[in-house]
């Protein structure tokens, strides 16, 4: 318990650090989509990226990289001016398009931590751009690794029921983890590796701008929380709300927060005979958040 909760620590003190430059651009250079009338419908990549699968993205062969010469000259990066534009260009974007770029251009073939090494997939999210509710877990698994896609091993077969049995399909929400890549034998995410993965969540959330956020275990409740020093009973128990920076008016953009068990969890204690009914205790944490993303939907 000491261990786990030193490891909440340090992932509390990672985002504190990440504050100041969580406010992700979607796209570091190059044209932007709708720039003008000859502009291309996908800006070239940088010379020295490949370009990634328009779905999954694995380790590309030899063949997908074109090398690189001595004489090549590296991208320069985009001047104050430039960048100050193209962020103001992209939020003309619906939400579809910040997170289709967000996960070719910036994402990519990411390797920026060692975790790109042991993977087969990027997860990146999947479901509905402009969800009023999404959900974010820790990080992928063995299934989700294999497939690229979050929540499909049968840890994702319960969340789709619970999802079901809110009257609701996967289609219309949307459905990420703070990690992109599958930590080596599902270990807990290390600190490094948060920090290296987590601008990339913080991105999609602003894209998507959900009504409510509901967070699947501990460490997720505590990473979008910032509150280390919360039990998930707490967490469970408490008003929170995730600080997603500022609008393009300079406005607090603070979105409301419901921390529940994760899938995995429920069905280790299933048949356990142990206190109350897992599965309800989510369902009536969920039932709470679909009550704050559609107010005027009955829900029991």
């Amino acid at each position: 318990m000491s261990d786990a909760n030193e490891l909440a620590r340090q992932f509390a003190r990672t985002l504190t650090e990440l504050q100041r430059t969580w406010d992700v651009q979607y796209v570091p250079s190059g044209t932007m989509p709708g720039e003008s009338p000859r502009a291309p419908a996908d800006p070239p990549q940088p010379a020295a990226a490949p370009a990634p699968s328009p779905t999954a993205t694995p380790a590309p062969g030899p063949s997908a990289r074109s090398p690189v010469t001595p004489e090549a000259t590296p991208a320069k990066a985009p001047s104050a001016s430039t960048k100050k534009a193209l962020r103001a260009q992209a939020q003309t974007w619906s939400p579809a398009t910040k997170l289709e770029y967000l996960r070719r251009k910036n994402v990519g073939d990411c390797k920026r931590c060692p975790l790109s090494r042991s993977r087969t997939n990027i997860v990146f999210g999947v479901g509905n751009p402009e969800a009023r509710l999404m959900f974010v877990g820790e990080a992928p698994g063995a299934d989700e690794d294999r497939q690229g896609e979050p929540f499909v091993g049968r840890a994702g077969q319960r969340l789709t029921q619970w999802i079901e049995a809110l009257g609701m399909t996967r289609e219309q929400v949307y459905i990420a983890n703070v990690l992109k890549c599958r930590p080596p034998g599902n270990r807990d995410p290390r600190p490094e590796e948060i920090a290296k993965c987590s601008p990339f969540l913080q991105a999609q959330i602003r894209a998507i701008n959900p009504a409510v956020i509901v967070a699947l275990g501990r460490h997720a409740g505590q990473l979008l929380s910032r509150r280390d020093e919360m039990t998930l009973r707490s967490m469970r128990s408490s008003r929170l709300v995730y600080d997603a920076g500022k609008d393009a008016d300079g406005e607090p953009i603070r979105i409301p927060l419901m921390v529940t068990y994760h899938p995995a969890w429920v069905l280790r204690q299933e048949g356990s005979g142990r206190g109350p009914d897992p599965d309800g205790m989510v369902l009536g944490d969920l039932r709470k958040a679909l009550a704050i993303a559609y107010p005027d939907r009955a829900t029991s």
